[in-house]
């Protein structure tokens, strides 16, 4: 494998094109991430799994790409590599130029919680490790808004908030928070590094995984909403924010994104217009959401399959988040896609 990667690296030296290290890249954001890289000119290196399937990436790069889609496809040097493992890790880092560590798992049931933790925070304790071996120049980590933290004293977060242990972090929010003091222990060490935090990241993708699910229920009708509110944002806006922090070599800094902060019923109202469906109508009370989670849970243990609705989720789903995304603006230049933009790219997608 060694031979291989110093070949490669000789040829992407003569064509002089930065090599960027992207892992995640079979999934939705690292898909998305993947074909704008590519649009700017890089050169991208990506670790997939071995037998990890392709439909998403492929299904995004049509969209992307249209007719030419194969072209662009094929200009992604594919590593068979897990993020555990330390000795492909470290052939697959050879000769980068940065590392865009998007790899995660996204869950609230409490059946993958081990799976969480062993992918989001031991697979990037040893990401940075191989970082750090290999001298890698730049680090640019895809984290969360749940990895800031949520409790009921900050109406409004932002970068600045300080981890406060509340029953409103869910296991995923502290999975990525341990992440995150991962990616600030490498850059003590010497490794430059920054990080985002996106919101709900909404845009084209396999409606069967992560935030797109919460997409495909409106589609198919949802009429009950809580009173709470979160932050959402266009998956371009997170690609283009990574991207934007490794071309200004951005070093140390937590950058929040989220386009629009919404309730419930203004988000589930807005997507329901554009697919056709009546907006939500029924105020689900949190005595509902206790007996529906469960209810769910139940399900979910004949099917097997992972709920949309959990106990983290019903209890996070009735509070009240408010993000600023003041420092994307400023530091970045970042313009948030409107959310209307958004759900009109994803009805033409469907």
């Amino acid at each position: 494998m060694a031979k291989i990667i110093f070949f490669r690296l000789l040829l992407n030296c003569l064509i002089c094109r930065p090599m960027i290290l992207l892992t995640g890249a079979t999934g939705f954001l690292g898909a998305h991430t993947c074909a704008s890289l590519l649009q700017k000119g890089y050169a991208v290196r990506a670790c997939r799994r071995e037998n990890s399937s392709l439909g998403e990436f492929e299904s995004i790069f049509k969209y992307r790409f249209g007719e030419e889609w194969k072209k662009f496809a094929d200009k992604v040097d594919w590593i068979e590599a897990d993020i555990h493992d330390y000795d492909k890790m470290a052939d697959a880092m050879e000769g980068l130029e940065a590392v865009f560590h998007i790899a995660a798992v996204v869950s609230f049931w409490p059946k993958r919680r081990e799976e969480l933790y062993y992918t989001n925070v031991e697979g990037t304790a040893n990401m940075i490790n191989v970082a750090l071996a290999k001298g890698v120049p730049w680090f640019i980590h895809a984290s969360s808004i749940a990895a800031i933290g949520r409790d009921e004293k900050h109406p409004v977060i932002t970068e600045e908030n300080e981890w406060i242990n509340s029953e409103l972090n869910s296991q995923y929010a502290i999975s990525k928070n341990l992440a995150e003091r991962e990616v600030w222990r490498g850059r003590e060490e010497g490794l430059k590094a920054s990080m985002v935090n996106p919101g709900v990241i909404l845009g084209e993708g396999d409606w069967n995984k992560g935030s797109c699910r919460l997409l495909k229920k409106v589609m198919t009708g949802m009429p009950y909403y809580t009173d709470g509110q979160n932050g959402y944002v266009d998956v371009l806006d997170v690609a283009e924010a990574m991207i934007r922090l490794y071309d200004k070599k951005i070093d140390g800094e937590r950058v929040l994104l989220v386009g629009e902060n919404l309730s419930p019923k203004a988000f589930i109202s807005q997507a329901a217009e554009y697919f056709g469906q009546k907006p939500p109508y029924i105020r689900a009370r949190p005595w509902m959401g206790e007996i529906a989670w469960r209810l769910v849970a139940l399900l979910s243990f004949i099917t097997g399959k992972e709920p949309l609705l959990t106990k983290e989720t019903a209890k996070t789903g009735t509070h009240h988040f408010t993000y600023s995304s003041q420092k994307a603006t400023d530091l970045l230049g970042i313009r948030f896609t409107p959310l209307s933009e958004t759900l009109r790219r994803v009805k033409r997608f469907i």
